[in-house]
């Protein structure tokens, strides 16, 4: 398994002159989920550094290549988080690609520490859909005679456990007007594995980073979880 970037070589070469340089640094940091950021840096004659402040979009179809790549090698022995690429103003140039494994240790907390607002926002779709087939949604019409959907509960709280068994248990409790109920729904398969991962990378590969836990509560405010305050809406125990 190889790769052919001739065609990106000539696109970077043309494409990029807003500096007069000696080398053209270009790199992509890629997520385990694909996602990439792509960033090119000017060197100059005289050691300075800048980056460019061109849009790549018009060379989007050279720059996939890399990302295609990554897509064939990612579950292979090949595989790779980072790609340098150094462009040399006579058009040589050289490369390297290979696994950064602090950069995916960091991208794995990164998921981590903000895996609440996912949790909480599939929550609250999936309720809304629930409640809406089985007829639990209070409803009104608008001004202009049309049916409207009214909220079912103001806040809630989830709680998921992960029992010795390595089976999911879980409650969702809804408060409206100050009256809790407890609601009966399924969730979705997705939503399922999403929890079961979440537990695994955090009680394996983010140990050093990560108090051991089986069980998540999460606060809803039936609302976007504001970042600066996770502790006050989810706890791991």
């Amino acid at each position: 398994m190889s790769i052919n970037i001739n065609s990106l070589i000539d696109a970077l070469y043309n494409y990029y002159n807003e500096h007069t340089y000696v080398k053209l640094n270009i790199e992509y940091e890629f997520t385990q989920s694909g996602s990439y950021k792509f960033l090119v840096r000017y060197v100059t004659e005289s050691g300075e550094i800048f980056p460019t402040i061109i849009s790549p979009r018009a060379i989007d179809d050279e720059i996939e290549i890399i990302s295609d790549y990554f897509e064939e090698t990612i579950h292979t022995d090949k595989k790779f988080n980072r790609f340098i690429l150094e462009l040399n103003n006579d058009k040589t140039y050289s490369q390297k690609h290979f696994w950064d494994n602090e950069k995916e240790k960091q991208d794995l907390l990164r998921g981590a520490e903000v895996f609440y607002q996912w949790t909480n926002d599939r929550m609250m779709s999936m309720i809304f859909e629930y409640e809406k087939e089985n007829g639990l949604v209070p409803t009104q019409l608008d001004d202009d005679g049309d049916l409207e959907y009214l909220s079912s509960w103001d806040s809630g709280l989830f709680t998921f456990h992960i029992n010795d068994k390595s089976d999911l248990e879980y409650k969702i409790s809804l408060t409206k007007d100050g009256k809790v109920r407890i609601l009966d729904m399924p969730l979705k398969d997705y939503f399922i594995e999403g929890i079961f991962e979440h537990h695994k990378i955090t009680n394996t590969e983010l140990t050093d980073e990560w108090q051991s836990w089986n069980t998540m509560e999460l606060k809803s405010p039936h609302y976007h979880i504001p970042y600066d305050k996770r502790d006050e809406f989810v706890r791991y125990i």
